[in-house]
């Protein structure tokens, strides 16, 4: 199967998942992610409605949830700066589609499960990118932390947005 073509075909925007390394990655439903690429069809909104005519709308948040699962696995166990910003975006991705979708459980369930993954990318994305950028990504990963604290109301999530804050603020300075 090729898996980085039907994942590109689903996110076209994510250009960034063109530098990743899919050879240790096994998608679910991967008859109907070969069956969307040959569609020619793509975007998401077009994955969603070829996934409900096929099986279920639930599958499209399946598949973006095994996609950033494997993005963070990819960070932590090689720190592979080519998963970062894709992890961000899927993960931006994936909390509009469960927010839009009715699935808002979901989304605090992930919220809580991999918003210390995030925190702990701000370094890197501040090492690699020009400080406009890392600055993006930090505010937006506060704002990610702040929201998990806000919800969860858990000393965890109070130190990571402490730790987010810190990271802002460093990257504001440099």
């Amino acid at each position: 199967m090729k898996t980085k073509e039907a994942l590109l075909a689903i996110l076209p925007e994510l250009e960034e998942l063109n530098d990743v390394d899919f050879s240790q990655y096994a998608p679910p439903y991967p008859n109907l992610l070969t069956a969307f690429l040959e569609s020619g069809e793509r975007g998401l909104p077009a994955f969603q409605q070829f996934a409900e005519r096929a099986v279920g709308k639930e599958v499209v948040g399946q598949v973006l949830l095994s996609l950033l699962q494997y993005l963070l696995i990819r960070y932590r166990r090689f720190n592979e700066y080519a998963v970062v910003k894709p992890a961000v975006k899927v993960f931006l991705t994936l909390k509009g589609w469960l927010n839009e979708n009715g699935f808002g459980e979901d989304w605090d369930r992930v919220l809580g499960s991999f918003i210390g993954y995030l925190v702990s990318m701000v370094p890197m994305i501040a090492e690699h990118e020009d400080r406009e950028t890392a600055l993006a990504y930090a505010k937006l990963i506060e704002d990610l932390a702040r929201e998990a604290s806000e919800k969860f109301n858990n000393e965890y999530y109070d130190e990571l947005l402490e730790r987010a804050m810190e990271l802002r603020k460093k990257v504001e300075e440099s």
